[in-house]
């Protein structure tokens, strides 16, 4: 029990999406913090040590220290205006050119909060030195204050080099589509783990209510702040509360639905002991939208936003296409093994919820683009051998979705391409969508549907 409720609050914390400003908040009022520190440190060191400190720094003196002060305060605050015009510049090409789900990415970014953060915090801290040794010319040698400021100019410089990376990586879409499939995996080891068979459910408490009981719907009511989105459920911690209350609990939504104010959001069979509503909602975790680390269909979502906006014809990029569906591949082949199609989870307990089939995830993955690339003969081919290469891991009982929508491919091929050069190169499997005209023979691709 202790374990399950730890494995939620490991989940809650990495995927619950953090606040922009708190970390740049955070080290301003580290900061400002030094700011008042390192002056008293000076101050300390000036007065027992004057003869030390003027045998080392004898060029060293208040007037020069101020200038030198002012140019890095000046520096940081043309530095951070930088880097609000690059993230500006990311998110705006990312949400144009790549996908609205791109956003929150750039948002959780770490490098781009903490070079935001350590700009500001350089440039407040050097400022307050200098209005300090204004103040207090006369008596006042920041020594140490100096060196802490050059340092953090360092600092500053090789954080101003990660973020031009970082960057760069978002705005080249090979790098950006590796991040989402990291992301994507991750999702699925934590809702479809490998070795992890579903544990076994205790037998339901005699004092279940009779199946005729009418249910207690609870509805949403106030949107959590944090947005309406499903992201993420805790079944265990459901499974647990239904025993114990002797309750029937049932999640209406599924994860990735947009839950209204007035929409159901559990239906729940009253038991022997009371229950609260707050013991419910709890156990679930809401956001702005189902990003790709947070559900496997979250990732092949924006896999699949990414290749659709490539196949508009304002951008016209068949190629991005088929790099997306490298990746979609990638991950239903993942997920094969371990989803058995149609097979139910483990016995009926307490608690209850819809989830994804793997027809779900087929159709998730592959339908839209199926539709929107059917005048793109690369991407008919790559989806082909996408549909192959799945197959080839799947349970002989996952196959049936992938034929039909072959199937479909097959009999739209003749419309699409009357002429039978084009309607025979259209046919055929090839990894690279437009790799060799023959194909991708190896492994049997052709027949392996």
């Amino acid at each position: 029990m202790v374990r399950g409720r730890w494995k939620w609050y490991l989940t809650r914390q990495r995927l619950r999406a953090s606040r922009f400003w708190a970390l740049p908040v955070t080290l301003l009022g580290a900061g400002l913090f030094l700011s008042w520190l390192f002056p008293l440190i000076d101050r300390e060191v000036t007065l027992y040590g004057k003869e030390v400190g003027e045998s080392f720094f004898a060029h060293l003196d208040s007037g020069s220290m101020a200038t030198l002060l002012s140019a890095v305060a000046g520096g940081m605050i043309t530095l951070t205006g930088l880097v609000f015009t690059a993230i500006t510049l990311a998110m705006q090409f990312g949400a144009s050119q790549l996908s609205v789900r791109v956003v929150p990415i750039l948002q959780q970014d770490g490098v781009m909060r903490w070079a935001m953060g350590t700009f500001m915090a350089t440039f407040v801290y050097t400022l307050m030195i200098s209005v300090r040794l204004a103040v207090s010319q006369a008596n006042y040698r920041p020594v140490i204050s100096m060196f802490f400021a050059m340092l953090l100019a360092v600092v500053c410089a090789v954080l101003f080099f990660v973020l031009v990376t970082r960057v760069t990586r978002v705005l080249n879409s090979g790098q950006l589509l590796h991040y989402l499939a990291a992301e994507g995996r991750r999702a699925v080891d934590r809702t479809h783990p490998e070795h992890g068979p579903a544990a076994p459910v205790a037998p339901a408490p005699q004092a279940h209510p009779q199946p005729d009981t009418d249910p207690v719907v609870i509805r949403l009511g106030t949107p959590p702040g944090r947005g309406q989105t499903l992201i993420a459920c805790d079944d265990r911690g459901l499974e647990r509360l239904a025993r114990r209350t002797g309750t029937r609990i049932q999640l209406v939504p599924v994860t990735g639905d947009f839950v209204a104010q007035e929409a159901p959001l559990f239906l729940v069979h009253p038991g022997a002991k009371p229950w609260r509503r707050r013991n419910l909602t709890r156990h679930l975790l809401f956001s702005t939208t189902l990003s790709s680390g947070s559900d496997p269909a979250g990732a092949l979502r924006a896999f699949v936003d990414i290749a659709l906006k490539a196949l508009s014809p304002a951008v016209n990029d068949p190629g991005r296409a088929v790099q997306c569906l490298d990746h979609i591949e990638d991950l239903l082949v993942m997920i094969a093994p371990r989803l058995a199609a149609g097979q139910p989870s483990a016995a009926p307990g307490a608690f209850h919820r819809r989830t994804r089939s793997w027809a779900d995830y087929v159709c998730i993955a592959t339908d839209e683009i199926r539709h929107f690339g059917h005048a793109s003969m690369q991407v008919q081919r790559r989806l082909r051998a996408l549909y192959a290469t799945v197959a080839g891991a799947c349970a002989p009982e996952q196959v049936p979705p992938l034929r039909s929508r072959l199937t479909t491919m097959d009999a739209e091929a003749g419309t699409q391409w009357p002429q039978d050069l084009d309607g025979r190169l259209a046919r055929l499997p090839d990894s690279q969508g437009l790799g060799t005209e023959s194909g991708d023979t190896r492994n049997g691709l052709h027949g392996g549907v």
